[in-house]
């Protein structure tokens, strides 16, 4: 029954999910069709003379923005092998002529930074970062984060290079953006990653989408995404781990005295059994209350022979054996409580007590918990002023994609909150407007219609195949580039996904045989079956085995009437 429940679920998963994908095909070549009659704007320069840095990729942009050319580790090759390109956006586009810095390559590794107009300090007036994101390809699996580098910065970007402030969207399976910043430990001398935590998550679709941060002289941030803000907290109380120290900490070098007692409880060395304890009574005993049921056939078994079987024609007694009929359920007990010799139930002892075992009492030795004594924390430091994080030279881009078209337009980099209000208002709101508008009319929406229940069951469904592709995807990649244990190292959930994914094959593997059996069961006729016996529980396990004896030997002889026939 339950293989069959799963045929079922599986097939209707087939149907609904092919039905699914055929209405989103029959969408997508809706949204190709270039018919509208959407006025889209042409691109203008926007002046942000304030600005540390403010680009629009206006002009020549080769000066300014530089492909990393670090090599990998140990060899001459180029560890960062994505193309990039500055041109027009292509899919969706809300300005006319207006110009961005696009991820041309896919599965692969992409760098590149570019000088600020002018050293920004946090530590003067805070941090305002913002920067549009347009992913004009479905994204599965790739980074749309920006870094803005410490001053500083030296040699070929990469990975390595020191960052002040790590911010943008990340898409691989789960949707999340990263707010990071690094922090100088003035005891250590190192700087330490502190990640926010319960990010806001990002939006994934094909729209021009502005990203913000904005970090204050007060500790405080705020993290907004298309204007709205999403986000806002203390940078020395939402990130993770936090950034001054505990002032107390356990005594590495203490130890638990060899005499210490931590146990609370223990057995009482005075008590003695009690004389009526009987550690042999059974658990079980019969239950003489009971009453053998008024319908109880005791002198009736519960198999009985065939009385319709004949013996064949061709039996010899002396090759086969003496022939018996075959054995079938007593109708005589059908309507009966129940057939043969009758016996007590059991019911739970009253007497029984189980091994004795000496009461618990309280340890007059008993010391409490041991734990290691507190010590002043030779680490310990108090910062109350966070916000005054390393100077920023320049800004950066380096990401893994599986995808590319990842678009970056309009990046701010300031002190200046009213600045990067003016940019949203008059350059990136006009976009999305008109992008928003350009998408309903080229894809107009279906009249609306009730989902079921299995239709959302099949969109989760969707969804969680999409987001276990894209991370084995991504694990994939990394694993052909850097290796398995580098992959296994950097991205357990893509190794973990992995795993799902070979468990979903053998899984639905399992579901295409059990649909071969069932529809081979569906073509073969079942066989007849005895009738049943009722009412069998009380009855006795001689009946049960002298009736299980008679039908193997009638099984056996059987066996020996189809041998000499086929002979």
């Amino acid at each position: 029954m339950t293989q069959k429940y799963s045929v079922l679920l599986l097939a209707t998963l087939t149907l609904q999910a092919r039905s699914v994908f055929s209405e989103e095909s029959m969408s997508e070549a809706v949204s190709a069709e270039p018919q509208h009659s959407v006025q889209i704007p042409q691109f203008a320069p926007y002046a942000v003379p304030e600005a540390a840095f403010w680009e629009q990729f206006v002009g020549s942009t080769e000066p300014l923005w530089k492909r990393s050319r670090a090599s990998k580790q140990d060899q001459n090759e180029d560890r960062y092998d994505g193309e990039w390109a500055v041109e027009e956006v292509v899919e969706l586009a809300g300005v006319a002529g207006d110009r961005a810095l696009v991820v041309k390559s896919e599965a692969r590794h992409h760098a590149i930074s570019a000088r600020l107009d002018k050293p920004l300090d946090p530590a003067q007036n805070g941090v305002v970062l913002q920067y549009e994101v347009k992913l004009q390809n479905t994204l599965n699996c790739g980074g749309a984060y920006a870094k803005l580098l410490t001053s500083p910065m030296t040699g070929e970007f990469s990975d390595s290079t020191p960052y002040t402030i790590m911010f943008g969207p990340d898409k691989c399976g789960e949707s999340k953006l990263h707010m990071i910043y690094r922090h100088l430990n003035p005891v250590t001398g190192n700087y330490t990653e502190h990640h926010l935590q319960k990010a806001p998550l990002p939006p994934t679709d094909s729209l021009t989408h502005l990203y913000t941060l904005v970090i204050r002289t007060d500790n405080t941030f705020a993290i907004s995404i298309d204007g709205v803000e999403k986000k806002a907290g203390s940078l020395l109380e939402d990130f993770e781990p936090p950034v001054n120290p505990a002032q107390e900490i356990d005594d590495p070098s203490d130890s638990k005295p060899a005499d210490w007692v931590d146990d609370e409880q223990i057995p009482d060395s005075d008590a003695t059994k009690p004389e009526d304890w009987d550690e042999d009574a059974p658990a079980m005993v019969s239950d003489e209350d009971a009453v053998k049921p008024a319908k109880w056939l005791e002198d009736e078994p519960l198999m009985v022979e065939d009385p319709a079987a004949v013996k064949p024609e061709d039996w010899d007694d002396d090759e086969d054996g003496d022939w018996a009929p075959p054995m079938v359920a007593n109708p005589r007990c059908a309507d009966a409580d129940g057939c043969g010799p009758w016996k007590r139930p059991l019911k739970r002892n009253p007497d029984y007590k189980g091994p004795w075992a000496p009461p618990l009492i309280d340890n007059p030795a008993y010391k409490g918990k041991w734990a290691p004594r507190r010590i002043a924390n030779p680490g310990y430091f108090e910062d109350l002023a966070v916000y005054k994080l390393a100077k920023i030279d320049a800004i950066g881009f380096e990401l893994w994609t599986m995808q590319s078209g990842i678009t970056f337009d309009n990046i701010y980099v300031g002190d200046s909150v009213e600045a990067a209000e003016r940019i949203a208002t008059n350059v990136w709101k006009p976009k999305h407007d008109t992008e928003v508008a350009l998408r309903e009319a080229l894809n107009p929406r279906p009249a609306e219609k009730t989902k079921s229940k299995l239709d959302g069951v099949l969109e989760l469904f969707k969804v969680r195949v999409g987001d276990i592709s894209a991370s084995v995807a991504d694990f994939y990649g990394r694993a052909r580039h850097e290796g398995i244990v580098e992959a296994v190292r950097q991205d357990r959930s893509g190794a973990i996904a992995v795993v799902m994914a070979v468990g979903g094959l053998i899984w639905l593997a399992w579901n295409l045989l059990s649909l071969v059996r069932f529809v081979v069961g569906l073509a073969t006729p079942a066989p007849s079956a005895p009738l049943a016996a009722t009412n069998t529980s009380n009855a006795s396990p001689d009946a049960t085995a002298s009736t299980s004896a008679r039908t193997d030997a009638h099984d056996s002889t059987a066996v020996k009437r189809k041998t000499k026939k086929s002979g």
